[in-house]
């Protein structure tokens, strides 16, 4: 006499990956964060949402890309500056 076995779906998608021989996505490598609050106008915060909505990325990865830019373009001046 067969039992039957049944299965959850997340034992399945387990064992799907492994009939393919899917190697899991490799996890980016992370640095400590720390979390901040701001306060934005809502008509910025919109704006922000439909460009990462477009571009297929996170409010926080525009953010972060931002911040980043925003630094090197000071640094950029502060040499501009001392060289004069």
């Amino acid at each position: 006499m067969m039992k039957h076995v049944y299965y959850s779906q997340n034992q399945l998608f387990k064992m799907s990956r492994r009939k393919i021989n899917m190697k899991k996505k490799p996890k980016p490598e992370t640095a400590k964060t720390k979390p901040i609050n701001i306060m934005l106008p809502e008509e910025l915060m919109e704006r922000i949402r439909a460009l990462c909505d477009e571009r297929g990325m996170t409010i926080q990865d525009f953010v972060t890309d931002a911040i980043i830019e925003k630094l090197q373009l000071a640094h950029k001046e502060r040499r501009k500056k001392v060289r004069l």
